[in-house]
């Protein structure tokens, strides 16, 4: 059974070994949202490293998912504002509509699942479980920029979602971003 956890200080070693079991992931750290193109660019590993146990001493950033006591998986998700490169063209952009409240709505922007969890559909509650811990935090919508893969996945292709995993999860389309990514929609029932 899996189980689904807040990143907090306290899982902060297990979300590095799950990132550190895989090359994709490697030096990443979710800081790739969070930074502009430059940022990234001039940062090394171990500054992402850094700069995200901070963002995590600050309030859980999104969620990890356990089997049999081991770290499998992750996901990110937090407000909009939090992560702006998910507000660019060639993600997301701007949220759709477009709420009162910005920080309101919030974005799911990056899943890492270990090979060991690929293709028994975990990404389906793990996104399930990402949209009722943002919603218990006053989100009143989950945004995401997920790929409809046109054959097998390679490399790290889906790691802002797959749209029909999302779907079950009850996201619905917002409209077609480009040829592959969509913008998809959760709002609480």
């Amino acid at each position: 059974m899996d189980t689904f956890v807040p990143l907090t200080p306290e899982h902060f070693d297990d979300l590095e070994a799950l990132f550190n079991s895989d090359a994709v992931t490697r030096g990443c750290f979710c800081m790739w949202w969070r930074q502009s193109a430059r940022e990234w660019k001039q940062s090394s590993a171990g500054e992402r490293r850094e700069r995200f146990r901070e963002v995590v001493g600050e309030g859980p950033p999104g969620l990890l998912a356990y089997r049999d006591g081991r770290p499998l998986a992750w996901v990110q998700v937090t407000p909009r504002r939090a992560v702006p490169r998910f507000n660019g063209p060639r993600a997301a952009s701007r949220p759709a509509p477009d709420p009162a409240d910005p920080d309101s709505v919030w974005a799911l922007s990056c899943f890492f699942i270990h090979r060991e969890g690929r293709g028994g559909g975990l990404m389906t509650p793990l996104a399930a479980a990402a949209c009722n811990f943002a919603a218990e935090r006053g989100a009143t919508a989950v945004d995401a920029a997920p790929v409809a893969p046109k054959g097998r996945l390679i490399w790290g292709d889906g790691y802002t979602g797959i749209v029909s995993a999302l779907e079950r999860a009850g996201f619905r389309p917002v409209e077609q971003r480009t040829e592959r990514r969509w913008l998809m929609r959760w709002t609480p029932p």
